[in-house]
């Protein structure tokens, strides 16, 4: 019995918390929802250590300067910091609504922080408001929530002249041109500069400004364009003069005919006073506009504050998607509802290019970052069509090369980066690939010929051959810096001011790497090899190969043994493993499952790089002691590709916190506390 009603209580409490939760006020329709669950958060660092915290105080402090007030903790601020907080964002074709959503525990308090004499707001039962100083967003709250909205215009809704009638909005437009113009009814020319406005019906439009000293031309005969005009006056004699060209600030030229008795500088000025006058007059009319923009855009966030109040509608955890992107375990989270549309919404602002379909087959994209007492880490996934994902199953369908682990010194290493997938299989999935990408940006009439452009790759390619000499796992490792001494060209001048050339020399670093990759038939590799050496390009010291190239300010070799093609820059290490003195190294057991069990992985040792960087080359002994420290206190770094489950693809982009401190998240603040001392 005792055992039920304990179900029963973490029943209703479960209940209880998601009814608290504002997730149910971001609706269905979000197009990015992105959550901080404070409750995790403060799991990993009390309130008061926050306070006590750099970030802490800083945020305090400057807070209590800019609302001359006194505030000892965020808790002061009126929120529920322990609750989680969302923003997400609303995408139409006419306007964007980019949202917050946080948990208020004190609402006076809350209102402490921003009522003053400048900002008011208005209230409705126990429901405040405050449209805020730009008119460009608003500021909605009650006891228990306070919802932030900004709204921006997408410009792009109102180039339709009868949609922007519809809100009684004009296109202003302006233009300069001091040659021929035609000139249509919606058009007024000034000085031969050209001030449109889009004809717009039902709506009223006021007529043109009047500006002084400012000639009007004549509208002309319909089909026909205006003549030039010169500015002339009439006197008994009449002297040839050439034309002058006078050119305005702004690169727009036009021709004036003088006459000896006008003075040409007047000329000049007035009409850079029409030019100026137009201009503002322009800048005006648009400034009007954006101010009907801006005031629709408020209308239209009102509405939609009201409704995320009041509404009743289907909440963003109905999706699906979602609801499976989700983990209790994470203390921030992101979920974009689909690439695809993500690309179809800004595509139109791309013109032609936008109408290709470059994200299909994608869809829903998220991440979540953990900290727990070992590691920080960045979950990412992203949902594909199932066509696509069965393409990337079968190309994933290999694991590296088990004879490159030997290679890998886990305590000398700085780091490494491998992948493996099979050649084979994605040459054979690859035009269907292309097809699917890039079919679309050709366009329906290219259908054809994108599916003979398909064939013909795959007629071309054996992709059975070319799996072979080239299997698709390679393994890239670096192991150490070095410093050379190199020459360069620098240019320096005599008492003359004559330039001559003079040769320096200067002390680089270059890292001490070793690539490798798997070949099952190295026959073209060694004809590869026989041709370098005929040709001068290729030297062979027994069977490693030097790769001459003057340019290069390290020496690369390369050999071929076992069945793996290997590159690198230490001619030590290449003769140990021609002689297989290589390899009895220490690989741990983290750095072998890392390797070994995902097709793609990173690897940053940030401790093997300690001493290793010149204080010459970071500024200074006090700048390297600095970084190395910082470098000491650090783990490993490192990023990993994980199987596809389902339609998902996914990976992992870990940090590793060394001993001695609690948690991830003490760990992030005293880092950021010893960068900022």
């Amino acid at each position: 019995m005792k055992k039920i009603l304990i179900a029963i209580f973490l029943f209703l409490s479960f209940n209880v918390t998601r009814a608290q939760d504002l997730v149910k006020k971001i609706p269905l329709n979000a197009f990015t929802v992105a959550t901080i669950k404070g409750d995790n958060v403060f799991k990993l660092m009390f309130v008061k250590d926050f306070n006590e915290s750099f970030l802490g105080r800083k945020l305090l402090t400057e807070t209590s300067k800019s609302l001359d007030q006194n505030f000892t903790s965020i808790e002061d601020f009126g929120i529920n910091v322990e609750k989680n907080m969302y923003y997400f964002n609303q995408l139409s074709d006419s306007i964007t609504y980019n949202c917050f959503l946080i948990p208020i525990k004190d609402a006076r308090k809350f209102e402490s922080l921003i009522q003053n004499k400048e900002k008011k707001f208005t209230q409705q039962g126990d429901i405040r408001t405050m449209v805020l100083p730009d008119s460009t967003s608003i500021l909605k709250w009650n006891n228990d929530m306070l919802y932030f909205v900004a709204g921006s215009i997408n410009s792009s809704f109102f180039s339709d002249s009868t949609k922007s009638a519809r809100y009684g909005i004009t296109e202003i437009r302006f233009q300069n041109n001091y040659d021929d113009v035609a000139i249509a009814d919606s058009s007024v020319v000034v000085s031969d500069t050209v001030y449109t406005t889009t004809a717009e019906p039902m709506v009223e439009v006021a007529a043109p400004p009047i500006i002084e000293k400012a000639r009007v031309q004549k509208k002309a005969s319909p089909g026909k364009t205006s003549k030039k005009r010169s500015i002339k006056k009439k006197t008994g004699k009449k002297k040839a003069v050439k034309p002058k060209k006078v050119t305005w600030t702004q690169n727009v030229e036009f021709e004036m005919e003088a006459d000896p008795s006008e003075e040409v500088v007047d000329s000049t000025a007035t009409a850079k006073v029409n030019i100026d006058a137009q201009y503002d007059t322009y800048q005006q009319e648009r400034a009007e506009q954006d101010a009907k923009k801006k005031r629709l855009a408020l209308v239209w966030m009102t509405a939609q504050a009201d409704q995320i109040f009041n509404g009743n509608y289907q909440s963003i955890e109905n999706n699906k998607s979602y609801a499976a992107s989700l983990d209790n375990k994470a203390i921030a989270e992101l979920w974009v509802s689909s690439l695809q549309d993500a690309y179809n919404i800004i595509a139109p602002g791309f013109g032609t290019y936008g109408k290709a379909g470059l994200m299909k087959g994608y869809g829903s994209l998220n991440a979540k970052l953990f900290m727990d007492n070992k590691s920080f880490r960045i979950s990412t996934g992203l949902e594909l069509s199932q066509e696509q994902a069965d393409s990337y199953k079968k190309i994933l369908n290999r694991k590296l090369n088990k004879k490159f682990l030997k290679y890998v010194n886990s305590e000398k290493a700085l780091g490494f980066m491998s992948y493996s997938i099979d050649t084979k299989a994605y040459l054979e999935e690859f035009p269907k690939l292309l097809k699917q990408t890039y079919g679309s940006f050709m366009g329906a009439k290219m259908d054809e010929e994108m599916d003979l452009g398909a064939d013909l790759i795959s007629l071309l390619l054996d992709e059975e051959a070319v799996s072979k000499v080239i299997k698709g796992d390679a393994l890239f490792v670096i192991n150490g810096l070095n410093t050379k001494e190199v020459t360069y060209t620098a240019y320096e001048y005599d008492d003359d001011y004559k330039q001559k050339e003079v040769t320096k020399t200067k002390n680089e670093m270059f890292p001490d790497f070793l690539f490798m990759f798997s070949s099952d038939d190295t026959r073209l590799i060694n004809k590869l090899i026989k041709y370098g050496i005929n040709k001068n390009f290729v030297t062979a010291e027994g069977n490693i190969y030097k790769l001459m190239e003057k340019k290069s300010p390290i020496d690369v070799y390369l050999q071929i043994k076992d069945g793996i093609v290997f590159f690198g820059n230490s001619l030590t290490e290449m003769q140990g493993i021609q002689n297989n003195q290589y390899g009895s190294y220490k690989l741990s057991k983290m750095h072998k499952q890392l390797l070994s069990k995902n097709n793609f992985s990173f690897l940053f040792n940030a401790k093997n790089l300690v001493g290793k960087v010149p204080a010459s080359e970071m500024g200074g002994d006090e700048t390297a002691k600095k970084f190395n420290s910082t470098l000491e206190k650090m783990g490993n770094v490192y990023m990993k590709s994980n199987p596809i489950k389902g339609k998902l693809v996914s990976a992992d982009i870990s940090a590793e916190i060394p001993n001695g401190h609690e948690n991830a998240l003490k760990y992030l603040f005293s880092l950021i506390e010893n960068a900022a001392k």
